[in-house]
């Protein structure tokens, strides 16, 4: 086989292994143009946007989307930690390991710079000032809050397990039951409320605590945000305490991989 042919090949072997990543992204896209329409249409079953103009709202909505989407990248590593405390044995004590917890889920990637686009978009129609520069600040400060409140509900779900942890098990007639994998309760609503941050900041708020008519915080809304996700951090990484550590028990750190 000579040199071109070679180099030929490899070029086609190569593409199959590079669309997943464009189907992931434009996946992420579509879904969240298509969560915006349903927060559109919620949002006028709910009574409106009120004094808020569409745009405004697609940027808020954005904000939550960008925040909540870098949060999820880790996120789900700590809402599975009360299912392996199901599924290991007693001797396995789980914990709060940087090993387990720093696997990303680069799906939640796309839901980021989905809502990052968006977010630009949206600013570049409302507008752009100095003070726009804080936004970023914002949106990790509201990723950081998904973080600490993640950190909390997964603290529960290992303390109450029998409480917190659920397994599907589903009947078929003439073939074997399929069990689905654990769902973490306080997760699945922590997941839930998450999405739909945008509807009661819309609600709760006035269109001057994020724009004037720029895009951008106001200081009472980034005080607040950065006092509220300091006591969430603290108070997450508190109730781990023992156990955070580096590494993860083996019968732990396999339960993460295989999830993974």
């Amino acid at each position: 086989m000579s040199t071109d042919q070679r180099s030929a090949r490899a070029k086609v072997q190569s593409k199959p292994a590079s669309r997943p990543a464009w189907r992931g992204l434009l996946l992420g896209f579509v879904l969240t143009f298509l969560n915006l329409v349903g927060a559109f249409l919620t949002i006028a079953a709910l009574g409106g946007l009120g004094e808020w103009t569409e745009w405004q709202f697609v940027g808020v909505f954005a904000l939550f989307e960008t925040a909540t989407g870098t949060a999820y990248i880790v996120a789900p590593n700590i809402w599975r930690l009360p299912i392996s405390e199901a599924n290991t044995s007693d001797a396995t004590t789980i914990h709060l390991a940087a090993s387990a917890i720093f696997i990303p889920h680069w799906a939640a990637g796309a839901k980021a710079l989905a809502g990052a686009g968006l977010l630009l978009f949206a600013a570049s129609r409302t507008g752009i000032g100095v003070a726009s520069a804080v936004v970023p600040l914002l949106i990790l400060l509201v990723a950081g809050a998904v973080i600490g409140l993640s950190l909390l509900a997964a603290r529960f779900g290992v303390v109450r397990p029998d409480l917190d942890v659920v397994f599907i098990v589903v009947k078929r007639p003439r073939r074997d039951d399929l069990a689905l994998p654990g769902i973490s309760l306080t997760a699945s609503l922590l997941q839930v409320l998450t999405n739909i941050g945008a509807y009661p900041a819309v609600k709760a708020l006035s269109p001057s605590t994020l724009y004037g008519p720029e895009m951008r915080p106001s200081l009472t809304v980034f005080v607040v945000s950065l006092f509220t996700t300091a006591i969430l951090l603290a108070a997450g990484f508190l109730v781990w305490r023992g156990r955070i550590s580096w590494r993860a028990p083996r019968e732990q750190q396999r339960d993460a991989e295989e999830f993974a």
